[in-house]
């Protein structure tokens, strides 16, 4: 989800949006889109090492966010993948519960609201903070307070100071034009000694090092931002949270990366086949054959390579997705 459409960094300027440092330098390298094929630049910052991705409204015909990308309202994957899905938000809520146990949870950009569900399961009041023009599936969630905010307004949370205990980012900080806003924001709403939870693919791993442009958890041009693990952390720093500790993201999704990933070497002009075959529906529909068959026909050689490199990422603690636990300090800094 994004609160505002996807905004095209300016060329003219250095400045990292993340950092804040004039090192922001343009680079060669062309990212695809899985679902319109369209190409994107990006743009590296040589202090933090983040990514920006450039042009990301340069097609205006393009909804990058309709049904090809969340598939059908009763689920984003065929039947058995969205099962396992749901039982992973649900083991996500338990850690949350036991860990960072809450009374009022905000989730910004909940999509279906697995995760959120399950926390109010076990006894928490829980809000999702939306943009105003996302679907009206999502909208119109019967369970969880959906609360939605106007591009006119994204400055400016629809909730009082210090009402939240825990506020979750989970993988939806590099779709936001503001990450930097977004986290003030959240800031203001923690309740003194409140923990924000950020996961984000890191552009650091080991797997986007093996080739970034066709990373499976680099999806341009919804994924706005790229952050490195450093960039990151810097950011709630500078936003003046403290850090409570710093995991691996979600392992089943940095298992993945590097099974799609790897089969993407195969198809560079035709990435994601094999996940758009998970999705069904209307993804599947529109797939490439010729890019599908190939990834399948070569399973048996990126299958051993991905477990092989998710055996590599444990070692070495160059996950594939991080995820950052902040506190908002028990004094009051303002």
């Amino acid at each position: 989800m994004t609160f505002q459409q996807p905004s095209k960094p300016s060329n003219t300027s250095p400045t990292c949006l993340i950092c804040g440092r004039s090192t922001l330098e343009a680079t060669n390298l062309q990212a695809r889109d899985y679902l319109s094929n369209n190409q994107f630049t990006l743009a590296r910052c040589v202090h933090c090492q983040c990514l920006m991705t450039m042009d990301a409204q340069q097609d205006q015909k393009h909804d990058y966010y309709g049904e090809n990308y969340y598939n059908a309202s009763s689920g984003k994957f065929s039947t058995v993948i969205e099962k396992i899905f749901r039982l992973n938000h649900a083991r996500n809520a338990r850690y949350f519960h036991t860990h960072f146990p809450s009374t009022n949870i905000l989730e910004v950009g909940c999509g279906r609201g697995y995760l959120l569900k399950e926390l109010k399961r076990l006894g928490a009041t829980v809000f999702c903070l939306e943009s105003a023009d996302a679907a009206d599936w999502i909208l119109d969630n019967p369970d969880i307070q959906v609360a939605t905010l106007p591009e006119s307004q994204s400055n400016r949370w629809p909730f009082a100071d210090d009402f939240f205990q825990l506020i979750i980012f989970w993988h939806v900080l590099e779709h936001l034009s503001d990450p930097a806003g977004s986290l003030k924001q959240a800031f203001c709403c923690l309740a003194l000694g409140g923990t924000v939870c950020v996961s984000v693919p890191n552009v650091s791993s080991l797997q986007a090092r093996l080739h970034l442009t066709t990373w499976f958890h680099l999806d341009v041009p919804r994924h706005l931002y790229h952050f490195s693990q450093t960039g990151l952390v810097f950011l709630l720093e500078k936003q003046g949270y403290e850090i409570i500790k710093i995991t691996a993201g979600d392992r089943m999704q940095n298992l993945f990366g590097w099974l799609q990933s790897l089969a993407n070497l195969f198809t560079p002009g035709h990435i994601n086949s094999f996940y758009r075959l998970l999705q069904g529906g209307k993804p599947l529909r529109g797939v490439n054959i010729l890019s599908l068959a190939i990834q399948l026909l070569t399973c048996w050689i990126w299958i051993p390579l991905g477990m092989l490199g998710f055996l590599m990422e444990e070692i070495t603690k160059k996950h594939a997705t991080i995820t950052v636990y902040a506190k908002k300090p028990d004094h009051d800094n303002k």
